[in-house]
């Protein structure tokens, strides 16, 4: 029987996500009014191939105000957004930026930063509902932290692992394709590599 984050399995090796990265889902706005919910300027809002979304990140990255900026890239699909960050992971971590996108209706974020500690953050509604370490997935936070331990179960992400007293876990080091399987019991599509080959829409957003 196939596991469930096999096909997720890709992220894993692809170094643009598996680095530094966060990929959001936003239910029902549009790619274009999901990055204004971010703070992009309208005629900031660009077409880009997902080649030229790395470039202009680097490009953001190594301005000035790189700190304080990040490049953004949206694509739909099947109802929702989804919005990717390179090198970068705001839309998780900026507690204002979620809130703003998150009004009146659902986001999922999975954000993978430089030392490796992955987060599965969903909002909705402008609150926090759930959020955990992927590494320490019994540590939950929010307003409903147990909304989603069934799905986890399902997935192979344990929400009762504590990695300090679960070394011999076997799913240990699985959890980030993992985070990608639940995303999809939530939204009801996955991620897919060929999905990276559509015409986004990029944009720069203030990432505090």
């Amino acid at each position: 029987m196939t596991d469930l984050h096999e096909e997720f399995s890709w992220l894993s090796e692809f170094g643009p996500f598996y680095d530094v990265s966060c990929v959001s889902f936003v239910r029902s706005p549009s790619p274009a009014e999901a990055l204004t919910r971010l703070g992009a300027e309208i005629g900031g809002i660009k077409e880009a191939t997902f080649e030229e979304l790395q470039e202009r990140t680097m490009k953001c990255i190594d301005s000035d105000d790189g700190m304080r900026t990040s490049y953004v890239g949206a694509l739909e699909t099947d109802g929702w957004t989804v919005l990717i960050q390179l090198w970068a992971g705001s839309i998780a971590v900026a507690r204002p930026l979620l809130r703003r996108l998150s009004q009146a209706t659902e986001v999922v974020s999975i954000n993978r930063n430089i030392h490796a500690a992955d987060f599965f953050i969903y909002a909705a509604d402008g609150e926090l509902i759930t959020w955990f370490d992927l590494l320490g997935p019994y540590a939950r936070t929010g307003s409903d932290p147990d909304r989603f331990v069934d799905m986890m179960r399902e997935v192979g992400l344990n929400p009762d692992l504590d990695p300090n007293l679960d070394l011999e876990d076997p799913d240990l080091g699985t959890e980030f394709p993992r985070s990608f399987a639940l995303a999809r019991k939530i939204t009801g599509f996955p991620f897919s590599k060929d999905m990276l080959d559509m015409r986004l829409l990029g944009a720069v957003i203030n990432s505090e």
